[in-house]
């Protein structure tokens, strides 16, 4: 039977992940926006770089190593800023709970 020689193959994982890649389809992605309208949260973050936005418009074949690294520091560079940032609110906080509690220990044995 030509029916039985061509039996359907199955698809892998790959295949598929394949296919909606040639699609260009956007997944994994979520977007978190305020009653007004105004952007709060986007994951994956978008690359905040010049040189990301310069590579998009960019059609060479292939993957240029050097600019990725570049974009990569320059991408680092950004990150350890919100990170510095959110580290010192961090200790902001800490801060201004450890002064609140020394307050009113200090106002209550007196």
């Amino acid at each position: 039977n030509a029916s039985n020689s061509k039996m359907k193959k199955k698809t892998t994982k790959t295949q598929e992940a394949k296919k909606i890649l040639k699609k260009k389809f956007k997944v994994n992605t979520r977007i978190v926006f305020t009653e007004d309208g105004e952007l709060v949260q986007q994951w994956p973050p978008v690359q905040k770089s010049g040189l990301a936005k310069a590579d998009e418009e960019d059609d060479a074949s292939g993957i240029n190593l050097d600019k990725v690294r570049e974009m990569l520091r320059e991408e680092d560079k950004f990150d350890k800023e919100e990170y510095r940032k959110k580290i010192k609110e961090k200790h902001r906080t800490l801060m201004i709970k450890c002064f609140i509690n020394w307050s009113v220990s200090t106002s209550s044995s007196s």
